[in-house]
């Protein structure tokens, strides 16, 4: 249970709180193992149809599921901070393995401002922001982070339209936790997806299979978009900065329609 405490999501925080989650975070076993079974769980394998994307999520037999509020509600008792945006949270039974995954809808997101991208800068703003961090995290009685490292450098995959990176992330506990996350960019927006590795260790070609594991519809993919289709107001690297919680975009930033002609 200790390894579950320590476990953290990037995610992006700008939308609204909407769930009265249950603020109490579990204890002893006993009430972890009553706030476990208060909660939903699918099993796999499952084919889930994330609306909000248009998309789906392909998950196998060794999956347990949460969606909606429950993932949120589940997410806090391990971090103790609300992730509303993620609508589906997933483990891997088997590998001890974790997934999480969200969207925006901000109109699709160029690539041209790639090159601003500097992985070294990122990493030194990241260990700040997670310092920073550090207080909340010590008031809910939770362990706190003593450095962060990539594992992956921030990638640009034009082949599946998406951008990689993987961290690894160290708590005062001595856990350390392996965490990556792909960005799956669509026409309409994109699906923010998290890989947080389990008891197996950190794998890179599970990081990569989220683009196989999440694929937008027809019509709906990068390739499909059109000169008439919002463009977000963004690029890639701001993106980036922002889903690593290094930038903050208010909600009209992130959804204002940019047309092209």
């Amino acid at each position: 249970m200790k390894k579950l405490l320590g476990i953290v999501v990037l995610a992006l925080l700008w939308c609204k709180l909407g769930f009265a989650i249950d603020l109490k975070i579990p204890k002893s076993e006993d009430e972890w193992s009553k706030a476990y079974d208060s909660l939903n769980w699918k099993e796999g394998p499952e084919t889930i149809n994330f609306n909000d994307a248009n998309s789906k999520i392909i998950l196998g037999s060794n999956f347990l599921i949460l969606e909606g509020d429950e993932a949120n509600q589940w997410l806090y008792w391990l971090n103790g901070t609300q992730f509303p945006n993620v609508k589906i949270y997933a483990t891997d039974f088997d590998e001890g393995s974790q997934y999480n995954f969200e969207y925006s809808d901000s109109g699709q997101v160029k690539t041209e401002d790639w090159t601003d991208v500097d992985p070294d800068n990122l990493i030194k703003e990241l260990r700040k922001k997670y310092k920073a961090s550090n207080a909340k995290r010590e008031k809910n009685n939770l362990p706190t982070v003593t450095n962060v490292n990539w594992l992956y450098k921030p990638y640009l995959d034009k082949n599946y339209d998406s951008v990689y990176y993987a961290l690894q992330i160290t708590w005062s506990d001595n856990l350390i936790t392996n965490q990556g996350t792909a960005i799956l960019l669509g026409r309409e927006g994109y699906t923010h997806a998290s890989y947080i590795a389990g008891d197996s260790g950190y794998k890179e070609q599970m990081l990569l299979n989220l683009s196989n594991i999440h694929t937008f519809n027809s019509t709906k993919q990068y390739k499909d978009w059109k000169p008439e289709d919002k463009v977000a107001v963004f690029g890639i690297a701001t993106l980036l900065e922002t889903a690593l919680g290094i930038k903050t975009l208010t909600p009209q930033q992130m959804k204002l329609p940019k047309i092209i002609f």
